[in-house]
């Protein structure tokens, strides 16, 4: 028998060498004749042909475990995809509950809501957007709309309104971030909204937002989900997508290397210090003011759709030339 610690390799040597000793007995049994040194080395050669068998499975079954302990990262990494679409389906789920909830809900106060809304060249969808607040159903709301130096109809457009809810401002093309802030110098809501001009406001997201800070009397700001019509153009895989819910869970280090919420998504109380824009950004303010926002303390993530996010509109901001200085100085500022 092999001595204590012995290889696989050195059983199986001994196996054959004893094998071959058994085969040369059988072959010269019938001139050895029957004695006891013959049966002890039957026996022994018996044993031998068992140890070998048991071997065999030992050897055959360490291999499937081999295989198996191979085959666990692939494993792993398929049952991580499965927690994740399972998560998110949940998440979608609450989605349709607190909807469906808020519908049907009193809210027991009428704060006003200051929607922020940038627009520039682009007349032919801004009436959308102004249609998907008119449309809101809760009804204590004013919409601040800035022109930031639109050289199309868009002065002839808000011109002609006449609703007192809707105020315009006119600025000097100073950026997107500057029109916000021109917007927030003029509100007079305890609650801020925003939408882009060209997505649309769920008609239902101004009652979930009074809904929510009404509900959680200790919270400053939250986001809420967003749909997007064509996931394929954000990323750069031509077009053709089914539209698809977005309502990620917050961590604010993960946050900090990749935006969760489009702007239309964000709301929070007024007169809050770091509710301002970054001037020096042409794009990513969005993500900017939610990083400062919840630096110190997390956002209510509130399960309901705020916006609809279109991909297809001319000259959209998003991976312009300034994408990655402007990607590095968000990341760079807000990381802790």
């Amino acid at each position: 028998m092999p001595r204590h610690g012995a290889s696989l390799g050195d059983v199986r040597e001994l196996l054959v060498a004893l094998q071959r000793e058994a085969r040369a007995w059988w072959i010269d049994r019938g001139s050895m004749g029957p004695s006891r040194a013959a049966l002890r080395r039957l026996r022994y050669h018996a044993g031998t042909e068992w140890l070998g068998s048991q071997l065999e499975q030992v050897q055959s079954r360490l291999a499937e475990l081999e295989r198996g302990v191979a085959a666990l990262p692939a494993l792993t990494g398929r049952i991580g995809v499965l927690e994740q679409l399972v998560d998110e389906h949940r998440r979608q789920l609450q989605v349709r509950t607190v909807m469906d909830w808020v519908e049907h809900a009193t809210v027991r106060t009428t704060p006003l809501v200051s929607v922020v809304l940038p627009t520039r060249d682009r007349c032919a969808l801004l009436p959308r957007a102004i249609a998907s607040v008119n449309c809101q159903t809760y009804p204590n709301w004013e919409l601040l709309i800035v022109d930031d130096g639109s050289v199309d109809d868009t002065p002839a457009l808000l011109a002609g309104i006449s609703d007192k809810r809707l105020r315009t401002f006119r600025a000097e093309g100073a950026g997107v971030c500057a029109a916000r802030n021109v917007a927030l110098a003029h509100a007079r809501g305890e609650l801020i909204a925003y939408l882009d001009d060209d997505n649309i406001m769920h008609p239902a997201w101004l009652k979930a937002v009074v809904w929510a800070f009404e509900q959680r009397p200790e919270v400053e700001v939250l986001y809420g989900a967003f749909v997007v019509d064509d996931t394929a153009r954000i990323d750069q895989r031509g077009h053709g997508d089914l539209p698809r819910l977005y309502f990620p869970p917050y961590d604010h280090h993960a946050v900090a290397d990749a935006n969760i919420a489009d702007i239309g998504c964000i709301a929070h109380r007024a007169g809050l210090p770091e509710a301002s824009f970054d001037e020096s950004l042409r794009e990513m303010g969005d993500w900017d003011l939610l990083l400062r926002l919840t630096r110190e303390v997390p956002p209510l993530a509130l399960p309901a759709i705020a916006c609809f996010y279109t991909t297809d509109a001319p000259n959209r901001l998003s991976n312009g030339p300034t994408f990655e200085a402007d990607l590095a100085a968000v990341r760079a500022k807000n990381r802790r």
